[in-house]
């Protein structure tokens, strides 16, 4: 269900983007087209951006797992057309703060339990009067050193975003072609953003578009980061149905594959299905949005940063790379799982003689992702 405020949010930002005058704008200077979208999880690329707020919260991965989401975007469109460019951002409306989902007793934010690996272990009590400076001595600045109940890094707001993007359109005898670069980058100073092994991704990605003369619905993308390795190629159809004057219904397909350093295959299949209305210069909008992720191994990444290896690492409980198998946050929290944890492992290392041996509650990727959209874009000439 939206929350009361995420709704206010969008209608607030729907109404500033509204121009008061009555004139238009002197001509020479372009188009301005400003939108706002509220999103009920954000997914790109059929990644699951928001699947920290999963893990804040103790909760299995899930097909929408994710927080409220603003997205605001301005384009400014040269006069002569074609040239144009974007400022995009993403801002979640939930579980913006970090909070303890660990519940463990810590030197510091995100570090590691005090002491063996849970509350069960008999030298706790010993491992905090150790772990810390004497509280005696130690100066004010050593603080944040002593032992205690610290946040995880994993407020939402870690993953805030803002983009730019520059590029140039242009109709041809052959069919419309694209061209352009895009920057991403984390708008929060928290760029440790503990997003898989992201680390505070910055990015830079240029990218070309073309659709035939014959079939302009039809859009081949390819975009090429270049900061990091890796491709991404989408082949889409969209397009829309005019129910009357002021009605629409929006609809549309793509399939993309991707190539990383060390692994490559199928990203995704998206289908959208949405409706408009037009208002003058300005239209509402809502969508529903649904992904299908074939290889799970392309997404391992995201969610705890398995490293994509085939080695036999289960043999210690770890998990072998390009398995499509991540740690469970519902199952790997907290101190009743920590009991859990401890009491299987302590198990399997004696009978197995295995002292290396940890056990990790895992699941399977979900295979679908999706979520609801609700816009409103104003285009000002």
């Amino acid at each position: 269900m939206i929350r009361f405020y995420a709704a206010g949010w969008l209608l607030a930002s729907a109404l500033l983007l509204v121009p008061t005058y009555g004139g238009a704008e002197e001509p020479g200077y372009g188009a301005v087209e400003v939108q706002t979208d509220l999103v009920s999880n954000y997914i790109w690329r059929g990644q699951d951006v928001m699947a920290i707020y999963a893990r804040q919260k103790g909760e299995q991965y899930s097909a929408n797992s994710g927080a409220w989401t603003l997205q605001p975007s301005v384009t400014w469109i040269a006069p002569t057309g074609g040239f144009f460019v974007n400022i995009w951002g993403s801002f979640a409306l939930e579980g913006r703060e970090d909070v303890d989902s660990d519940q463990r007793i810590q030197t510091g934010p995100g570090g590691a339990f005090v002491g063996n690996s849970s509350w069960f272990d008999p030298g706790l009590s010993a491992a905090i009067a150790a772990a810390g400076p004497n509280a005696n001595t130690a100066p004010i600045s050593a603080y944040t050193a002593l032992p205690g109940m610290y946040p995880e890094q994993n407020g939402t707001r870690r993953v805030d975003e803002l983009d730019v993007t520059i590029g140039y359109e242009m109709d041809s005898t052959i069919g419309v072609i694209g061209f352009g670069l895009i920057h991403y980058a984390y708008s929060s100073p928290l760029v440790k953003s503990n997003y898989g092994n992201l680390n505070g991704y910055y990015g830079n990605e240029a990218y070309v578009t073309y659709s035939p003369a014959f079939l302009r619905q039809l859009t081949f993308s390819y975009y090429s980061e270049l900061t990091n390795i890796w491709q991404y190629i989408q082949i889409g159809y969209a397009d829309t149905y005019g129910i009357n004057d002021a009605l629409s219904l929006d609809y549309g397909i793509s399939a993309a594959y991707s190539i990383y350093d060390q692994v490559h295959g199928m990203n995704d299949v998206t289908a959208t299905l949405g409706v408009s209305y037009q208002v003058g210069n300005g239209s509402f909008m809502i969508s529903y949005n649904a992904s299908y992720r074939p290889e799970l191994k392309l997404y391992e990444w995201l969610y705890d940063g398995d490293a994509y290896n085939s080695l036999p690492v289960w043999v210690d409980g770890g998990s072998t790379g390009l398995d499509g198998r991540v740690s469970d946050p519902s199952r790997t929290q907290g101190i009743v799982n920590d009991y859990i944890i401890n009491t299987v492992t302590t198990q399997i290392q004696n009978q197995t003689g295995n002292a290396n041996y940890t056990y990790t509650p895992r699941m399977k990727i979900p295979r679908f992702v999706h979520y609801v959209k609700f816009g409103y874009k104003y285009l000002i000439e």
